[in-house]
Formats: structure tokens, C-alpha cells, sequence
């Protein structure tokens, strides 16, 4: 048994039609994977950049801790020797403003 003719041609239409709205469709879908395949990667590069960011921050804190903790020993050593010769020094410049100023205080 065969169709009409003016319903072969519309199936063969929407056939054809169909045809062109699953090639659109695979193209889309190609290149909405491309670009998902690009922003993995670049989301990938991203978070390796975070990642050695990271870690230079932390080996630069630590360096820094490091410095800024040898110059607070260097500097409570430094005191620690010099407290002595700096607390007489202050005693001594302290005894003379007062006794001048007031002669019956002293230390």
C-alpha cells in the first residue's frame, strides 16, 4: 500500500527537517563539550596556580616567621646582656635630673 504522495513529501520534510535539528543539535552539544573541556582545563591550571600560591605563601610565612623570630632572640639577647649597663645608665641619668631638680630624693 503506498501514501499519498503530499504525505511522503511532508515526512520526507520533517524527515530532512529533523535530519538538520540533530546535526544542529550534535554541533551544539560538540562544542558546549568543547568549551567544558576548556573550562576544565582551565579551572585544572587555576587550581595548580592556587595550589604553588599556596605553598609559596606558606614557605614565605615561614621564612618571614623565621627572620622576624631571629631578630626578636638577637634582640632579647642583645637586652638581656645590655639590661644591666642600660638599667645603671637610666639609674645614673634619672639620680641626676632629680637630684638637681630636687635634692633630697634619691634612689
Amino acid at each position: 500500500m503506498e501514501l499519498p504522495a503530499f504525505r511522503r513529501e511532508g515526512s520526507n520534510r520533517h524527515i530532512k527537517d529533523c535530519d538538520r535539528a540533530s546535526q544542529q543539535l550534535t554541533f551544539e552539544i560538540r562544542a558546549l563539550n568543547n568549551r567544558e573541556r576548556q573550562r576544565v582545563a582551565e579551572l585544572a591550571s587555576l587550581h595548580d596556580m592556587e595550589s604553588t600560591s599556596r605553598a609559596l605563601d606558606k614557605e614565605e610565612r615561614e621564612i618571614e616567621s623565621a627572620f622576624l623570630g631571629s631578630i626578636w632572640v638577637n634582640l632579647l639577647q642583645h637586652m638581656r646582656r645590655s639590661s644591666r649597663e642600660l638599667r645603671k645608665a637610666t639609674y645614673v641619668k634619672l639620680f641626676k635630673s632629680v637630684k638637681c631638680s630636687q635634692r633630697w630624693y634619691t634612689f
